[in-house]
């Protein structure tokens, strides 16, 4: 690779595990050194590069790997953020997003779901995710159908912009009278061994979710195509080798050897075995106890999430 250049890597796998664990060998093996603007002076380089990643199956099982930063149970309720705007309401009014930042004022200036289903502009919110299903379900082959969350006024000032830039999604035709929805992502930046899988997982049941509202909108059946993420910073931080090195020393593996030392099976979760802790994990978080708990939460999402939990109680749902 000449000097300077970031280098170009694709994945491509049949599930969300098995993209993971590529991808983390991928960037580390072959990443570029460079920095970030969130390394302390003792971290070294990040490994980084441009990487798209192609999940052939995103609802394939196993779903989930046991190797990312948060418990179920607060994978559960980000994924209610992204789905259903479960935390939108904890996100600064725009007048105070463009005053001066305040250091104490620790709420957020955005969420991915304010984004796409209420992006703010002159006054109006849009709901970009209704133009998408509007615009596939009257041409599905349309190259139309997006969403994007960057807002030129509010993110360029801020320490902590949106790392998700955009969704593109498009129909194809299954042969049966049917249709296969596809879905790309596209992304500024990415922290690829603690934020990748919980953002995949949200951002394919948001898929899922599209893909039932397009199924009763053209009353024709609707199943998931491939899932493709695009990131042009995909990076592993310096503040990240140890863990990724292990510490010989100590006996203490590295990621790799613990991937060896374990089959497949050991190294995943399937969608049943993880769908009792979404709905609670016992230890405060999951859909139940965030309801419990969020009394500020505004009642149509609130809905949203009570619905969501129900399904997961009594029907066959795959989280």
């Amino acid at each position: 690779m000449e000097t300077g250049n970031i280098p170009v890597l694709k994945i491509d796998e049949e599930t969300i595990p098995r993209a993971y664990e590529q991808a983390i060998k991928e960037v580390w093996e072959k990443g570029a050194g460079l920095r970030t603007e969130y390394d302390r002076p003792e971290d070294p380089p990040s490994r980084d590069a441009t990487v798209v990643i192609v999940v052939r199956n995103p609802f394939g099982q196993p779903r989930f790997h046991r190797s990312f930063a948060d418990g179920l149970g607060g994978l559960a309720e980000y994924v209610m953020e992204v789905v259903h705007g479960a935390h939108d309401y904890w996100v600064k009014p725009m007048e105070e997003i463009l005053k001066a930042q305040d250091s104490q004022d620790t709420r957020w200036t955005y969420t991915y779901h304010g984004r796409i289903f209420e992006y703010p502009i002159e006054g109006q919110v849009i709901d970009q995710i209704n133009y998408m299903i509007e615009k596939l379900a009257q041409t599905g082959y349309s190259r139309r159908a997006q969403a994007v969350t960057w807002h030129t006024k509010l993110d360029p000032p801020t320490d902590d912009p949106p790392c998700l830039q955009r969704l593109w999604a498009r129909l194809g035709e299954d042969g049966e009278g049917g249709f296969v929805f596809n879905l790309n992502t596209h992304w500024r930046s990415r922290d690829l061994f603690k934020a990748w899988f919980e953002n995949v997982i949200a951002i394919t049941t948001l898929m899922r979710s599209i893909a039932e509202a397009l199924a009763e909108r053209t009353q024709k059946r609707v199943r998931l195509g491939r899932y493709v993420d695009i990131s042009d910073s995909l990076h592993i931080y310096g503040s990240y080798f140890r863990e990724i090195e292990g510490d010989a020393k100590r006996g203490i593996k590295s990621f790799f050897e613990k991937l060896e030392g374990r089959s497949f099976e050991d190294r995943t979760w399937t969608s049943d075995f993880v769908k009792p802790f979404f709905i609670d994990d016992g230890v405060g978080k999951g859909l139940r106890p965030m309801l419990a708990r969020e009394n500020d939460m505004p009642e149509n999402v609130r809905k949203a999430v009570a619905e969501e939990l129900r399904r997961m109680e009594t029907e066959d749902y795959v989280v």
